[in-house]
C-alpha cells in the first residue's frame, strides 16, 4: 500500500511532486500461518513435558538445543596421529584425557570431600534380601495363620525361581463376594477416562486408547506404563545400585576438544592422511562417553546392537582393545553407512583379512539377535526421539503425523532391545544403555522396566553402576544433570550454550546372574 505523506506546488506551471512510501499494514500470510510442522510439534511437546519435569532448567536446555551442536575430534590411530594432534593443539584444542586428569587432580587436592559418594543410599533390596522375602511369602502361603508357622523354609535359589514362574498357576484362596460387593470394592482406572473437551479425533484417542483398538498392534505397552515405573518406588525385583570402580581412560584413545565457553567450537573438516584414511572423526562428546562407560579391556568381544552410523563402534576400535566388534543394524541403508565409515577410517578395511576377523557387520532386528558365545561388553544405543534433531529438522522427524504410532511405541522397543542385550552379555560382563533424549520415560523408565522384565522372564540380575564419581572429572568439559535433571540410575549429558553436547543418557550395567 502506498500513502502520500507530502506534496509541493512551486507554481501553477510546475506539476505537483508527491513523495510516497510503502507502509506495511499487515503481516505476511506465511507468518500468520500456524506453525504445525514436525519440529514445531516436537518443541511444543518438549515444552509441556520437559518444562514440567525440569522446571527452570528446561529454558537453557531449550536454548542450547536450538543452537548448533558442539563436537570433539577422535584422532584416527590408522592415520597421521601425531601430526593431527599437533595441528589441533595449535588451533587451541585440548586432549580430553589430560583435561580429565587435571580436573581429577584438582578435586583431590582442593575438594577431597567430592570423592566421597553421598548419592547412593545403602541398598537393602539386594538379591539375598529379595530371596529372603520370597521365602517368607512361601511360609505364609503354606501355613495358615492359626497354625504354628516356622520362621523359615529352606529353599534353594532354583526353587525360588520356580516359584516365581509358577506363581500365577498356584491355587489362591479368594474371598467370595457378591457381584454388587465386588463392584463397590473395585478401583476405577481414572487414566482411561477421556476429557470431552479434547474431541474424538484419532490424534486425541491415540493418547488414551491402546493401539490394539486402532491399528491392531498386539501386546501394546503404553508410554504411561513406563513413566509409572519411573515415578514409582516399586522394586519388586533385585535392584542393586553401586559405585563404579573400573572406569579408566584407554591409553590409545585420543580425543581432542575445546574447553567449555571457549570461542572456538567447531573443528575444520577432516582431511585424508598419508595412509588414505581421514585424520580424525568429529562426533558428540556424549557418544565418546558411552564407549568409555563400557570400560573396555584387552581381548573383549564387543557387540554394538544398534550400531549405525558406526561412530561408537569406530571409537571402540580406536582404543585398540577389543578382539572382535560386532556391528548390528537391521536397516540396509544405515548399515551401509557404517561400512562406509569403516572404509574412510580403517586402513585397508576392504582388502585386509584382519578386519574381516575383527569387525563383523550384521543386519538383524536387535530384539531377535542371538549369539552362542555371548559378549564381554554390549552397547545399546537405542532409537529414541532424538531431541536435538526433532526440534531442528522436519526431514525424518519422529514427530511427523505418519510416525505417530512409531513414536508412541518407542519405550516398548527400547525395553525389548535392552532385555535382549541383557541376555546377550555374559555373566560378569558389562552393558551400556544410551539414548539421545532428555525423556525420563525413555531413560530411567525403560531401564527400570527392562531390569524388571529380564528378571521375571529370564531370572537375569544386573547391578546398576553409578558413574557419578568417575565422570566428575568432566566438569570442565560438559554438563551433567543435577537436581531435577539428575537421573536415578544413569548420567544425563545436558546441553548448554557453553558446552553444547548432547542431550544423552548413559547408564552402565554389570550382569550378576
Amino acid at each position: 500500500m502506498f500513502n502520500v505523506i507530502k506534496a509541493y506546488a512551486n507554481s501553477t506551471t510546475v506539476p505537483h511532486l508527491f513523495f510516497q512510501t510503502r507502509q506495511k499494514t499487515k503481516t505476511h500470510w506465511a507468518k500468520l500461518r500456524k506453525k504445525t510442522g514436525p519440529k514445531y510439534k516436537a518443541l511444543s511437546h518438549f515444552d509441556d513435558f520437559y518444562g514440567s519435569v525440569y522446571g527452570e532448567q528446561w529454558a537453557p536446555m531449550k536454548e542450547a538445543l536450538l543452537r548448533r551442536s558442539k563436537y570433539v575430534a577422535v584422532i584416527n590411530n590408522y592415520g597421521d596421529a601425531e601430526e593431527t594432534m599437533k595441528y589441533l593443539s595449535n588451533r587451541g584444542a585440548h586432549c580430553l584425557k589430560e583435561l580429565m586428569k587435571v580436573q581429577q587432580d584438582f578435586e583431590k587436592e582442593y575438594c577431597p570431600t567430592a570423592n566421597i559418594d553421598t548419592q547412593i543410599p545403602p541398598q537393602s533390596n539386594t538379591l539375598q534380601n529379595y530371596i529372603s522375602r520370597l521365602q517368607s511369602d512361601e511360609v505364609s502361603e503354606l501355613y495358615p495363620k492359626s497354625e504354628n508357622m516356622p520362621e523359615k523354609i529352606d529353599i534353594s535359589v532354583k526353587a525360588t525361581n520356580d516359584s516365581i514362574e509358577n506363581r500365577s498357576t498356584k491355587e489362591v484362596v479368594v474371598k467370595n463376594n457378591t457381584l454388587d460387593q465386588a463392584l463397590e470394592e473395585a478401583e476405577i482406572d481414572q487414566s482411561r477416562l477421556i476429557d470431552p473437551s479434547i474431541g474424538i479425533s484419532s490424534d486425541a484417542l491415540y493418547q488414551y486408547i491402546p493401539a490394539t483398538k486402532l491399528k491392531g498392534i498386539d501386546e501394546w505397552i503404553p508410554e504411561s506404563l513406563h513413566y509409572s515405573y519411573y515415578t514409582s518406588s516399586d522394586k519388586d525385583f533385585p535392584l542393586i545400585v553401586e559405585p563404579e570402580t573400573e572406569f579408566t581412560f584407554p591409553e590409545h584413545l585420543k580425543v581432542y576438544t575445546y574447553e567449555m565457553d571457549s570461542e572456538w567450537s567447531m573443528f575444520p573438516a577432516p582431511k585424508r592422511s598419508k595412509t588414505g584414511v581421514f585424520n580424525y572423526y568429529p562426533m558428540d562428546c556424549s557418544s565418546v562417553l558411552a564407549v568409555l562407560s563400557l570400560c573396555l579391556t584387552a581381548g573383549d568381544r564387543v557387540l554394538d546392537l544398534c550400531s549405525a552410523p558406526g561412530g561408537k563402534a569406530l571409537v571402540a576400535l580406536q582404543t585398540l582393545l577389543p578382539d572382535v566388534v560386532v556391528c548390528n543394524d537391521p536397516s540396509i541403508s544405515r548399515s551401509n553407512r557404517t561400512q562406509q565409515v569403516f572404509r574412510d577410517y580403517l586402513m585397508d578395511f576392504e582388502t585386509c583379512n584382519k578386519w574381516r576377523e575383527r569387525v563383523v557387520l550384521s543386519r538383524v532386528d536387535g530384539r531377535l539377535f542371538t549369539d552362542d558365545q555371548g559378549f564381554d561388553k554390549v552397547l545399546v544405543d537405542v532409537p529414541c526421539t532424538t531431541d536435538r534433531h526433532s526440534v531442528n529438522e522436519d526431514e525424518n522427524n519422529i514427530f511427523r503425523p505418519d510416525r505417530v504410532k512409531e513414536r508412541l511405541r518407542i519405550p516398548e522397543l527400547q525395553t525389548q532391545l535392552l532385555v535382549n542385550a541383557l541376555r546377550l552379555v555374559r555373566v560378569g560382563g558389562a552393558l551400556v544403555y544410551s539414548t539421545c533424549s532428555l525423556s525420563p520415560v525413555q531413560n530411567d523408565g525403560v531401564l527400570h522396566t527392562a531390569l524388571k522384565q529380564a528378571f521375571e522372564a529370564h531370572q537375569i540380575v544386573a547391578a546398576v553402576r553409578d558413574l557419578s564419581p568417575s565422570l566428575r572429572c568432566l566438569s570442565s568439559t560438559l554438563r551433567l544433570g543435577e537436581g531435577p535433571a539428575k537421573p536415578r540410575y544413569g548420567q544425563l549429558v545436558v546441553p548448554t550454550v557453553g558446552a553444547n553436547f548432547g542431550p544423552a543418557y548413559i547408564a552402565r550395567l554389570v550382569r550378576l546372574r
